[in-house]
């Protein structure tokens, strides 16, 4: 298709704009884009920020001598949150020829200090179906996309089984998407107590939740958007990736049980090869399923430790 500037509609705001004009710049955006999603188009709003928006809401609120509610926001702010937002979704356009719209929003919340109990936030996660909690100290650490695993929701994992063709195999998809996230948790509650006494004082089972914890971390949550591989990820190979990051981890908590030592499972050369598994082309997944094998075969090569 055409690049993508050529399909793109810019609406800029800057803040030392008319205040009627900030707040009419979000429904300018919108009705443009219902424009396109009528003539058939698939059109993604990014609107940034919603957050500036509400604050002109406030402003033309307050010299209206409108009564305030919480943080001075306008009462009726949660209902324009929720009417703008409403207006996403798929049509069937009247008139010919036949033609199928969509209109997706993306809207930026950027409270004062991250602080999500901000009014603006709590009207926006009463409507949204979908939340990516965007995290400084996440940046900070290289980690990217910047998305707090913990705090980030979707209300469309529901449909995420019926997205392969194979549908046990999005079952146990889903599953593992689960059990992931258990362990994800489980690292949050283990690393206060890690900071203050020591990895080596918690036991060899909760050491290996951390380890599959950080593999989760890094080797699958983890995307750099430069690399011509890792930049995009079919399902099918998240499939494979996250299975094969879980069989670790079983064979491990196994391997544990028979007396073998955490650090001896941490030193495997696989655990490169699990490292390395995104970085794998799309079209080379038999090559991430062939790594469990190398699993298998190096966890029964090592040696319980002698009580």
């Amino acid at each position: 298709g055409e690049p993508l500037m050529r399909r793109v509609v810019l609406i800029a705001n800057t803040s030392d704009m008319p205040v009627a004009a900030r707040e009419a710049s979000v429904y300018t955006g919108i009705t443009i884009a219902e424009y396109y999603r009528d003539m058939g188009y698939s059109v993604a709003l990014m609107a940034d920020s919603t957050s500036r928006w509400a604050e002109a809401m406030r402003e033309i609120s307050t010299r209206l001598e409108e009564m305030p509610a919480e943080e001075g926001y306008p009462a009726y702010l949660g209902a324009r949150i929720a009417s703008f937002y409403e207006r996403a979704g798929r049509v069937v356009c009247v008139g010919s020829p036949q033609r199928e719209g969509a209109l997706s929003i993306i809207g930026a919340v950027s409270p004062p200090g991250g602080d999500l109990s901000d009014s603006v936030v709590q009207a926006t996660l009463h409507v949204v179906k979908v939340f990516w909690s965007l995290q400084s100290r996440l940046a900070q650490q290289r980690h990217f996309p910047a998305i707090d695993w913990l705090t980030s929701y979707s209300f469309y994992k529901q449909y995420l089984p019926d997205t392969f063709e194979d549908k046990a195999k999005g079952k146990e998809f889903a599953r593992m998407v689960q059990e992931a996230m258990g362990i994800l948790e489980q690292e949050s509650q283990l690393a206060e107590i890690v900071r203050l006494v020591g990895a080596e004082a918690i036991s060899a089972k909760d050491r290996m939740v951390l380890e599959t914890a950080r593999s989760i971390r890094e080797d699958f949550l983890h995307q750099n958007a430069f690399h011509e591989v890792d930049t995009y990820t079919p399902i099918e190979k998240q499939y494979e990736m996250l299975r094969l990051i879980l069989h670790f981890h079983e064979q491990g908590l196994a391997a544990i049980e028979n007396g073998i030592e955490t650090t001896e499972l941490f030193k495997l050369p696989v655990r490169e090869d699990i490292a390395r598994a995104k970085y794998l082309p799309n079209d080379e997944v038999d090559k991430i399923i062939a790594i469990q094998d190398k699993v298998n075969e190096q966890i029964k090569g090592l040696s319980p430790v002698a009580a």
